[in-house]
């Protein structure tokens, strides 16, 4: 295996998912209500969608790429009103602190319901789509990636595992630090995040009937 192409990929991955959005707010506040391991389980589900773009990307599948291209707008409104009613509903909730101790473990079936959202919020975004394409055309002469079948596979996996190491760290810093959160910050949290998240949706439908 060539590492210092996976170490590339690695670095691919993290500047792609580290930059605030949608998807690390999810897991911050995951991390808060749910503690370590539901948030990471959370960002994974990004992770998957992440690499079928790296893929789409890394393949040059160019059927696939002008698709999501001739429906972006589409994909912009559906993950644009889906950020809004995350927000709403996000910024309206209020949650003791007491309560969150009180509550239950959460189930597989919740688990994986915070999965696939981070999955399509992170799909209904084609600029991932096209954040992967500039980094790889960009970075032609570094990757090679017609040069061998098994580069793209290696760039991919590398891409993979720095969304991955980002959600590991994300979510063992706020887990970690939970405790020092009062009652008062986390409803300010809740708003924040709730406001943020809406933010974010309305910027994309803003930008698809633009």
């Amino acid at each position: 295996m060539d590492f210092a192409l996976l170490a590339t990929g690695i670095a691919i991955g993290l500047s792609v998912t580290a930059p605030l959005g949608p998807v690390n707010i999810l897991v911050i506040r995951s991390a808060i209500r749910r503690g370590f391991a539901v948030a990471l389980l959370t960002g994974l589900g990004a992770v998957g969608a992440d690499c079928f773009y790296a893929v789409v990307a890394a393949y040059g599948v160019s059927s696939v790429a002008h698709a999501i291209t001739d429906y972006a707008r589409p994909l912009m409104v559906a993950g644009g009103i889906l950020l809004v009613a995350i927000g709403v509903r996000l910024a309206r909730s209020h949650i003791g602190l007491a309560e969150l101790d009180l509550q239950a473990p959460p189930r597989r079936l919740q688990i994986a319901g915070r999965m696939l959202t981070a999955f399509m919020l992170t799909l209904t975004n084609p600029g991932v789509l096209f954040g992967f394409i500039a980094i790889f055309g960009t970075m032609n002469a570094v990757l090679r990636l017609d040069e061998g079948a098994g580069r793209p596979v290696t760039v991919v996996a590398g891409v993979a595992i720095g969304g991955a190491l980002w959600w590991l760290f994300l979510s063992y810093v706020v887990a970690r630090f939970k405790t020092r959160i009062d009652e008062k910050m986390f409803d300010r949290i809740n708003r924040w995040t709730g406001i943020l998240i809406a933010a974010f949706g309305f910027a994309l439908l803003m930008e698809a009937v633009a």
